[in-house]
């Protein structure tokens, strides 16, 4: 998450310079020669016509370029404000009108997926503690494990006597909460010897023969395996023994593969309205960078409406909401009518959930071939 949150925050830092340099503020210092200082032709305005080198000067007190920081930074929040509300509420107005050339009040479709994944892979973990796992499940043991830092952190002094009650109160809330699961996605544990529904102990179900996603015995076989010193064997049974450091490097290189996604994603639009000439790859990329945004920040909502509305109903309503959203952008970018743009909602449904199992498929393997 420390390498992630870097990468994340030095991508921020490059970007907001971006729009530092691109002028996002107001200029700086005055104007003072006639020629470009880099390329020495005459100067008629405030940027030079032939290189684009700025022709303001950058020696200026301390107290100006704060300032300006202050200004950019405030001129980056507007667009925010006129970017977001068009992408996340009105689908495909921002994209047409972008694509029809009124681009300068809205974020850049690159630097606004920048923003979104952001906000997604580094932001929601860090404020949900590592909540995009959503359906790993928590042994009973780990809430012993918070009982017992609680009891320490109270005999050390470092929590009151109040503070130490809550504590108590909220693991034990959470604990009821896990024993109870969430119907439809998360089954928690069934404590040994204790009969299900069907009447049934955990000891005759079929998943105590299993370890983890492969069958015991299949286990127990690259253990032994292993142990013979088969490396292949020894790889497999350092994911079978580690799952939470597998998630880990899968969570690692999901970003990477979903932006991948981008160009697959805007190659199937392609492919969709290949007789159409009046569209080109570009059109098609800036939807899929659109629309790719909106779904990161719908998500970012949704993990942190998730512990309110509970899981089910965010995935229900995402699930709603995308399809939502390409259906509204086939009827605004493209100019489709309903029919047909429900008919192509459901084939980009179709293709883009098996291109997207792939990427997920090849973001664990290689998660496991991290370890």
């Amino acid at each position: 998450m420390d390498t992630d949150l870097g990468s994340g925050l030095d991508t921020a830092i490059e970007h907001a310079g971006a729009d530092a340099a691109a002028g996002a503020g107001k200029p700086g210092g005055p104007v003072t020669d006639t020629n470009c200082l880099n390329c020495g032709e005459p100067l008629a305005g405030e940027f030079c016509h032939a290189c684009g080198q700025s022709a303001h000067s950058v020696r200026r007190p301390f107290w100006a370029l704060f300032a300006e920081s202050l200004e950019t930074l405030f001129s980056i929040d507007g667009r925010i404000a006129r970017t977001l509300p068009d992408l996340l509420l009105k689908p495909g107005k921002m994209t047409r009108a972008y694509l029809d050339g009124q681009r300068a009040r809205f974020i850049p479709p690159f630097r606004l997926y920048v923003l979104a994944s952001l906000v997604f892979f580094v932001a929601m973990p860090l404020l949900m503690g590592h909540g995009l796992s959503f359906l790993t499940g928590t042994k009973t043991a780990d809430f012993d494990e918070a009982r017992a830092e609680i009891e320490r952190a109270h005999d050390a002094g470092d929590m009151t006597d109040e503070a130490y009650e809550v504590a108590l109160e909220s693991v034990a809330a959470a604990e009821d909460g896990w024993k109870e699961g969430i119907p439809g996605l998360v089954t928690p544990d069934q404590p040994e010897g204790e009969a299900d529904a069907t009447g049934e102990t955990a000891e005759t179900l079929p998943g105590g023969e299993w370890e983890g996603p492969i069958p015991k015995e299949a286990a127990d076989a690259i253990r032994e395996a292993s142990a013979n010193g088969n490396k292949d064997a020894a790889r497999l049974q350092k994911v079978i023994d580690n799952p939470e450091e597998l998630g880990e490097q899968t969570m690692r290189w999901i970003p990477r593969l979903m932006f991948v996604m981008l160009p697959v994603y805007a190659a199937l639009l392609a492919l969709t309205y290949l007789w159409r000439s009046q569209f080109l790859y570009f059109d098609h990329l800036i939807v899929s960078l659109h629309f790719h945004s909106a779904l990161f920040f719908a998500m970012a909502l949704g993990g942190a409406l998730s512990p309110l509305i509970g899981l089910g109903w965010v995935i229900f309503l995402l699930i709603i909401y995308s399809n939502w959203y390409l259906y509204r952008m086939n009827r605004v970018v493209y100019g489709r009518g309903a029919i047909t743009s429900i008919l192509r909602v459901m084939t980009l449904d179709t293709v883009y959930f098996c291109a997207l199992m792939s990427g997920l498929l090849l973001a664990v393997i290689l998660g496991a071939l991290s370890l």
